[in-house]
């Protein structure tokens, strides 16, 4: 042992250059190792955190262009609508290839009448109680009201007398030929408030502001099947109704009674979305919205449909609602549309509702499901947020048990209300899956933030380890080769005398091999340091973690802390010595290899081939 030493520390350079190898060797297994660990850590570590949403807009299969006419502009103005041949269901996306984490869901709204509670409206003045009307009224003086003429009204047919007796401006705005109203005559229809006054009258009466004018509306159901076709409307209903004796008996009449009170209908109604994971609600997964009190529903209270709810943290203020309370909701109506109770719209015509509330019957719809939830959360979100609802309250779909009565509007899959959740990282299986089945007017869009970027980043790190291993393997041969080649082949010669002197084979093999083990282990030592404090100089930030924010995470969804992964690129120290150990294996193996080959060997022999 002691004459292996001495030769070693006759050749320092070699030695220590051979170390150095070693040293080199070794940093490049442990850190292609701890690579890969880490790897593997960060990708188990993000595909728990986030979530992949897919949503749907279904594309028009053509074009409609209508006419409408407007009296200010004295011109039809043209519109154009969508047109869908076949509304697409969430039947259409149940390809086999897809194994879907949430099933598509086209989601509708109910509209909940519960006059019982304090509603928004309720603090501001009742403000659409003016907008529309069922008014009875005569012009000041006779006149065609192709534009802005005054009228005084007369009655109020609702509850809200507000504007009983006062003098407002009129048209008859959409009516290319309206007909002459007689000054002494008393006339009655839905009205609604619009934004400009126009005309002569209104010039000549020296308003220097354009004010506000009231426009009349045809009062006819708007009712849909639950596929999507419109139900016709047989009673063919008129603008402007002259009051004569027994007007109000006539089925007109009756439905302008019925309809008299709908403002007051839609100040006490709120919607009701059903789904089956909060997660499938843009505003909550993209943090706009969240439970701020509470909790969200389980998955199991989403799959068995139990009564429990999510609600606003404003109207829980208003009704003095908490965690753990009950709350009423009173079903009469169903809508699917591109925006949650839009069901009020303002625009340069004026303002009227997007459907009518009136059933089949002339009356008012009536509620066709009552049920009574546990609010287990209460959510609030930012005041620019879209696609919630004013007082929506956020049910499980399989809640609801009558989904599709009373249908008052009806759209196409939108990326507002059809969503589902797939595996992270298979959006590219889906869209060719979908593409397989011909499934070609639907436009998906693809929501996972940053998870694609930072999975690719990490599959980078995977093949950089990879590519280390590799290399360190094929290093690690050729170097044990050429270390057992310069300390055990090119020593035939000493080992042979060593044996004619009279050590036996296994004490020549021992001292040999402990010889390259000391060298071995003072290359793999600091080499299993080195290569541990390069894997925890990964930055992980590096692979993408500053190009999405944790609110679009699972864990931004439901904790209320962030979670820190920055720990996740520690080394590993038993791969690192594993590692290390390897090293050791193939250098003692090889060697060991070589040396008992040369053992076998007659000894003068080998000291004449040594001369």
């Amino acid at each position: 042992m002691k004459s292996y030493v001495k030769q070693i520390l006759r050749t320092p350079v070699q030695t220590l250059f051979i170390i150095l190898l070693v040293m080199i060797v070794t940093v490049m297994l442990t850190v292609g190792g701890n690579l890969w660990v880490i790897s593997g850590r960060l990708s188990q570590a993000y595909g728990d955190d986030f979530i992949t949403i897919g949503t749907i807009t279904q594309k028009p299969d053509t074009m409609r262009e209508s006419t409408k006419w407007d009296a200010e502009k004295e011109d039809y103005q043209i519109r154009r609508t969508s047109v869908y041949n076949r509304y697409a269901a969430v039947e259409d996306l149940a390809f086999p290839e897809v194994e879907y984490i949430e099933e598509p869901e086209k989601r509708v709204y109910w509209g909940s009448y519960t006059p019982e509670y304090v509603h928004a409206y309720d603090m501001m003045m009742s403000p659409v109680d003016d907008f529309v009307i069922v008014a009875e009224f005569s012009p000041v003086e006779d006149c065609i009201p192709n534009e802005s003429v005054k009228i005084k009204i007369t009655k109020i047919l609702g509850d809200d007398k507000t504007l009983e007796g006062s003098v407002v401006w009129f048209c008859d705005h959409f009516n290319r030929y309206p007909e002459e109203l007689k000054a002494d005559k008393t006339y009655v229809a839905e009205v609604s408030m619009a934004p400009w006054t126009h005309g002569s009258r209104w010039e000549e009466g020296g308003d220097s502001n354009k004010t506000l004018e009231y426009r009349p509306n045809r009062v006819t159901p708007s009712l849909y099947t639950p596929e999507g076709k419109e139900i016709e409307d047989l009673l063919k209903m008129q603008d402007v109704y002259e009051v004569t004796g027994g007007f109000y008996e006539t089925e007109a009449g009756e439905r302008l009674l019925a309809i008299s009170n709908v403002a007051a209908v839609y100040n006490d109604t709120q919607p009701v979305v059903g789904t089956n994971s909060t997660d499938l609600l843009l505003p909550f997964y993209e943090g706009s919205a969240w439970v701020c009190e509470g909790r969200y529903p389980t998955q199991e209270e989403y799959t068995m449909g139990s009564c429990v709810c999510l609600i606003p943290k404003d109207f829980a203020d208003n009704n003095g609602l908490s965690v753990g309370d009950q709350v009423m909701t009173r079903l009469y109506y169903t809508c699917t549309a591109d925006e949650v109770d839009e069901n009020y719209i303002i625009s340069e015509y004026g303002g009227s509702f997007a459907f009518s509330f009136l059933g089949g019957d002339g009356n008012l719809l009536s509620p066709f499901e009552e049920k009574t939830y546990t609010i287990v959360g209460l959510y609030d979100y930012m005041q620019t947020v879209t696609g919630i609802g004013r007082e929506e309250l956020i049910v499980p779909l399989n809640s609801v048990e009558n989904k599709t009565e009373n249908y008052v509007r009806f759209g196409a899959m939108t990326d507002e209300n059809t969503s589902f959740q797939i595996e992270n990282g298979t959006i590219a299986d889906f869209l060719e899956a979908s593409a397989k089945h011909g499934v070609d007017n639907l436009i998906y869009t693809f929501y996972d933030r940053g998870y694609s970027v930072l999975m690719e980043g990490i599959q980078n790190l995977i093949n950089m380890s990879a590519a280390l291993l590799v290399m360190g393997m094929i290093a690690t041969v050729i170097l044990t080769l050429q270390i057992s080649h310069i300390y055990i082949t090119k020593r035939k010669r000493r080992l042979s005398i060593e044996r004619l002197l009279g050590m036996t084979g296994k004490q020549c093999r021992n001292i040999s091999l402990a010889g390259i083990l000391i060298l071995l282990l003072l290359g793999t030592i600091p080499g299993v340091a080195v290569g541990m404090a390069v894997s925890e100089q990964v930055n992980i930030e590096d692979m993408g973690q500053e190009d999405f924010s944790r609110k679009y995470s699972n864990i931004g969804l439901t904790a209320k802390t962030e979670v820190d992964l920055s720990g996740q690129n520690q080394g590993n120290l038993a791969v690192s010595c594993m590692m290390g150990g390897l090293v050791l294996v193939f250098g003692i193996g090889i060697s060991g290899v070589k040396v008992r080959n040369i053992l076998k060997e007659e000894p003068l022999y080998l000291v004449d081939d040594g001369m």
